[in-house]
């Protein structure tokens, strides 16, 4: 009678999987550098989250990764610059997609092939932020550079300094006594502005407000027919034209939002005119984000030709990226929605004339916000 000699604890277990690690939890190089408690984590059968059984890097049941950030911090920042390379060649996929051929992203999206390409709206956030970026920018050089050519010349060049013309020529200018009554409305503090504003040799436009207000400053009913809302105005008027150029920076803050909340106006126009098409207002959504995302990125690029040497070359790109950005809109929507070339022409003649009408009061809403807010 044979008698296997192994103990029954032994003999009853089960024997390792093929390709299983014998050799029980890792530290330090063994276990490819990182803390021992994320590689244990990572090669754990089971979620941390929901204690389900994990058969790959997602959880079945809650969806968590097998990521783990309780490691060595050089672990934790080579695994967030691989998912942003990773991220970045999902970008340059989209993008080369949706420059060579127009109209196929959406379509990708419609047939629900989402994975290799990066999401419509973190598409429309990367380039409506590139686009508002580089504005800023070119915004705040260009008044630099004009500042700098205004300023007189101190360094004694032997040219006689041109006395700077009269404030408001051709416009009439308010007297003393209009002043006096217009300010007689105001804080203290707008007061001191609107005295700033009269006083400046280069405050035209400014100076043609103020001659206005200061004409209807002349009623003697003029204050007492100044309600709540317009003496606010008239206060958050005076603050914009003593400081044009945060009133700038403020509408460049606030037009990104604004802008945003213009594509389901756009989807709706969409929705009307291709009614007969049956498609789900997502997807006019969608089609919507990818069509201002290329819009933003080519006039992120005449931005950029714009800040060039003028000539004939700057001009011939500009005129090409103009011209391109129109084909590429025209295609988009033929192939998009399946028209013919009449009828994507005149489609999209039609929904260009009035949604740039909807966008008119849309930005007057901007400037009022802004100057409410202050």
């Amino acid at each position: 009678m044979n008698v296997d000699p192994t103990p029954p604890g032994v003999r009853d277990a089960e024997p390792p999987a093929v390709g299983a690690d014998t050799d029980g939890p890792r530290r330090g190089k063994e276990a490819g550098g990182g803390d021992d408690r994320g590689d244990a984590d990572r090669r754990s059968a089971n979620c941390p989250n929901c204690s389900a059984r994990r058969s790959g890097r997602f959880c079945s049941r809650c969806g968590q990764n097998d990521r783990n950030y309780a490691r060595s911090l050089t672990s934790v920042l080579r695994e967030v610059l691989k998912e942003t390379f990773e991220l970045d060649s999902r970008l340059f996929r989209t993008l080369k997609l949706m420059a060579l051929q127009p109209g196929e992203l959406p379509g990708e999206f419609s047939r629900n092939r989402r994975a290799s390409y990066a999401s419509p709206v973190r598409l429309y956030l990367f380039a409506s932020l590139l686009f508002f970026f580089v504005l800023s920018v070119s915004e705040t050089t260009t008044s630099e550079s004009f500042q700098i050519e205004m300023e007189p010349d101190s360094a004694g060049s032997g040219v006689e300094a041109q006395e700077p013309d009269p404030p408001g020529v051709g416009i009439a200018e308010p007297t003393p006594s209009e002043i006096e009554a217009l300010k007689a409305v105001l804080p203290p503090e707008q007061q001191r502005k609107l005295d700033e504003i009269v006083g400046r040799p280069d405050s035209s436009w400014g100076l043609a407000f103020v001659s206005a207000m200061a004409a209807a400053a002349r009623s003697e009913d003029f204050e007492a027919d100044l309600n709540k809302a317009t003496r606010f105005l008239l206060v958050r008027t005076i603050d914009a034209i003593h400081n044009p150029q945060l009133l700038g920076e403020r509408l460049l803050n606030n037009l990104p939002i604004a802008m945003f909340f213009m594509l389901p106006v756009y989807a709706v126009l969409l929705a009307c005119v291709y009614f007969p098409k049956r498609r789900f207002f997502a997807e006019h959504f969608v089609f919507g984000m990818h069509v201002h995302a290329v819009a933003f990125v080519v006039s992120t690029l005449l931005l950029l030709v714009r800040a060039a040497p003028e000539g004939a070359v700057a001009t011939g790109l500009a005129i090409f990226l103009f011209v391109a950005l129109g084909f590429h809109y025209y295609i988009a929507l033929k192939r998009y929605y399946g028209d013919g070339w009449m009828s994507a022409a005149f489609k999209g003649g039609l929904l260009s004339m009035i949604y740039g009408i909807l966008l008119i009061p849309s930005f007057l809403l901007v400037v009022f916000v802004t100057l409410s807010l202050g």
